[in-house]
């Protein structure tokens, strides 16, 4: 196995060497700009990783592990390679692929990678043939943090009100029941100290705990997540943090007063160039989310889920497919998303309908946001890895936990709705350990084929 995982990071090695070349007049491009709106957790790692293990596995063996990526037939598909995008770092393929083979997952993304993954198309058609013409078909990936992602609806806010709905998210359900020594510590701090830096640290490092906890409890809107993990801002220096009302309202108040250029320096300096960068440039979408999260903690956790996303909306640009508009308006827009929920092999197949009906709930106020802007969406169950067996009844699955023993987990009906999911119902979530034949586990995986054939139809 080790042969064929040093095979696939050869293949991808001898491009990266050459760079990006200029292109040759015999090829013709089709290129899709993806955006990838993954929260923290949601697998977007392991699916970079599992797609161009399952690209470059299809263009050297017999086996098509992706039979339903009929736009792209096995019979058409000639190579594929990973190019590095102009100025950006370059996905860490091989690091993945060495973590994967040490039965370790592959780390969750705190920087920005930037890449493409081309893969050539042979001649088909008469005309193309006699001049050995090849079409190569592009997907242009960025992978960023998730929590950068969360931060965007900031934007369209000022301190204060930001301020305000940030306590309010904290006194309702879920973040309630984890922001108790968050609440305590602003109840008998002392407004009247001067906001200096040793005072000001000491704020933002209790609010800094109480964000790093409600993450290790699976809550999704915390803002800003950029304190979160390291990036462009530097919260010690430049950092914010919610502030009593009295005392956000109050413009003269030295606390409100430095907060609001904090704010305003975050907007300014670094989210606002992170969305001109990253997040304007898209003419497709996919959505990728943890449903097990929610599901494992709370139906408040999956509420506050479904409005992470819809507050999410407003900070990309949709429109309808038309062929004028990159060239008169000069910006692209997303024309095509896609709604995924990831490790669907944490569940059995019994359940996958009620998991893809939960999906459908979850996405029903962004999508009405779409269906305003006519852009077209469908909903998608995958796994970047078959990492559990099927067990000795429908409703059972078999795999090897983290402690690794092979054990057997019979599943209850899963819940198809919010409605459905009772207030303090949990249901449990599988920790598996990386199967050791995870290449073979990997050319199993669950619906990445629909998924790429819908993007680049």
């Amino acid at each position: 196995m080790k042969r064929l995982f040093k095979r696939i990071e050869h293949t991808f090695e001898q491009t990266l060497n050459a760079g990006v070349e200029a292109l040759n007049s015999v090829f013709s491009r089709d290129v899709h700009h993806v955006i990838i709106t993954g929260l923290s957790r949601s697998g977007k790692s392991m699916f970079f990783t599992s797609l161009m293990t399952l690209l470059s596995q299809r263009a050297q063996s017999d086996f098509d592990n992706l039979p339903l990526l009929d736009t792209l037939p096995k019979s058409l598909f000639d190579s594929v390679a990973l190019r590095p995008i102009a100025g950006e770092e370059l996905f860490p393929l091989e690091r993945n692929l060495a973590q994967l083979q040490q039965r370790k997952w592959p780390d969750s993304t705190e920087k920005i990678y930037g890449f493409e993954l081309v893969i050539t198309r042979k001649p088909d058609s008469i005309l193309d043939k006699l001049f050995n013409r090849h079409t190569e078909v592009v997907l242009r990936f960025y992978d960023y943090p998730g929590e950068w992602l969360t931060d965007l609806p900031m934007l369209h806010k000022d301190f204060v009100s930001w301020s305000d709905s940030a306590w309010a998210q904290q006194l309702n359900p879920p973040q309630k029941y984890f922001a108790t020594s968050w609440h305590d510590f602003v109840a008998a701090f002392d407004f009247e100290q001067p906001p200096n830096e040793m005072n000001r640290q000491v704020y933002l490092q209790q609010y800094r705990e109480f964000l790093t906890d409600a993450k290790a409890q699976g809550i999704t809107l915390l803002q800003p997540g950029s304190m979160l993990i390291p990036s462009g801002f530097d919260w010690q220096k430049s950092g914010f943090a919610p502030l009593p009302s009295r005392i956000a309202s109050d413009p003269h108040h030295p606390w409100s007063r430095l907060f609001k250029v904090h704010f305003n320096q975050f907007q300014q300096h670094w989210l606002k160039p992170l969305q001109e960068a990253y997040f304007c440039k898209a003419d497709k979408q996919i959505v990728m989310l943890d449903l097990h999260e929610g599901l494992s903690h709370s139906r408040d956790h999956l509420k506050q889920l479904k409005e992470t996303l819809s507050n999410l909306s407003n900070s990309f640009a949709y429109g309808a497919s038309k062929w004028y508009k990159p060239k008169v308006l000069f910006r692209e827009e997303i024309s095509k998303v896609a709604f995924v929920a990831t490790k669907a092999d944490l569940l059995p197949l019994s359940q996958h309908a009620n998991f893809m009906q939960l999906l459908q709930d979850i996405t029903a106020g962004v999508r009405g946001h779409l269906a305003e802007q006519q852009v077209e969406f469908q909903h998608f169950l995958i796994s970047a890895i078959q990492s559990t067996d099927s067990g000795s009844c429908a409703d059972c699955l078999r795999f090897t936990n983290l402690d690794g023993d092979y054990e057997e987990w019979e599943f209850a009906p899963l819940p198809s709705s919010l409605k459905a999911f009772e207030a303090n119902q949990t249901y449990p979530r599988m920790e598996t350990k990386v199967p050791s034949d995870v290449l073979a586990r990997i050319n199993h995986a669950q619906g990445i084929d629909r998924l790429i054939d819908y993007l680049i139809h």
